[in-house]
């Protein structure tokens, strides 16, 4: 038996069987819709499995990611982070001098995954402390969202806010609430830099001298709680 007759022979097999199929039954008529329905089948199904490898590599390249972040310190080293410098890590636009196209280029599908993911939302837990002791018999509770707004003018955008835009926001949403005009007799006195100290979910201090690193390179996911002490 040559290998053609061999082949027919399983996909007259193949056939007859989807012919009995619940569902795919009903698109298999005769020989040339059993083997259109088959065709389709095998490449849906090499779709899906290639679909699954590129998701379980997303997944390992992001994981190794936050690793790395994780394992970190938080200093000021992190303004220079590979992937917040390096061209190769993001997309760009060049104009093509020769058609006057502005073409886009975009970065390797790796550098693509294993960039971190910004921060959507996360929430805050505020201690208000005044000479080193809780003011409150519990901490204020804020639920804090970001907007493309909040970091469409960054120059990597793609990471989200910086620090700088938690710690305003936090600033505002205390000196916005009935409670601190009743608490605080000099409200001059409470400022953005030496008033609102932010940790991250590692409970790690995020100092004012890295506010212009984004939230997705300072160990904050979306949907984490931190912390935070208000100073007045």
């Amino acid at each position: 038996m040559s290998f053609a007759e061999g082949y027919f022979e399983v996909e007259s097999r193949i056939i007859d069987r989807l012919a009995r199929l619940p569902y795919v039954q009903q698109f298999v008529h005769d020989k040339i819709s059993g083997r259109i329905t088959l065709f389709l089948l095998v490449v849906g199904t090499m779709a899906f499995i290639n679909e699954l490898y590129i998701t379980i590599e997303m997944t390992f390249l992001q994981k190794e990611t936050y690793e790395e972040l994780n394992k970190g310190y938080i200093d000021e080293s992190l303004k220079l982070h590979r992937m917040i410098v390096q061209d190769n890590y993001h997309s760009r636009e060049y104009l093509d001098e020769k058609s006057g196209i502005v073409i886009e280029e975009f970065e390797d599908r790796d550098k693509f995954f294993a960039k971190p993911v910004h921060v959507a939302h996360l929430y805050a837990m505020c201690n208000v402390l005044k000479d080193g002791k809780p003011v409150l018999a519990k901490p204020l509770q804020f639920h804090i969202e970001f907007s493309p707004e909040d970091y469409e003018d960054e120059r990597r955008p793609e990471f989200g806010c910086r620090l700088r835009v938690l710690r305003t926001k936090l600033y505002h949403f205390f000196k916005d609430t009935q409670l601190f005009s009743e608490l605080v007799k000099k409200p001059e006195n409470f400022t953005v830099s030496d008033s609102v100290k932010i940790y991250n979910s590692a409970s790690e201090p995020l100092p004012c001298t890295i506010d212009d690193v984004q939230l997705c390179f300072l160990k904050i996911e979306t949907g984490d709680t931190i912390q935070c002490d208000l100073i007045i």
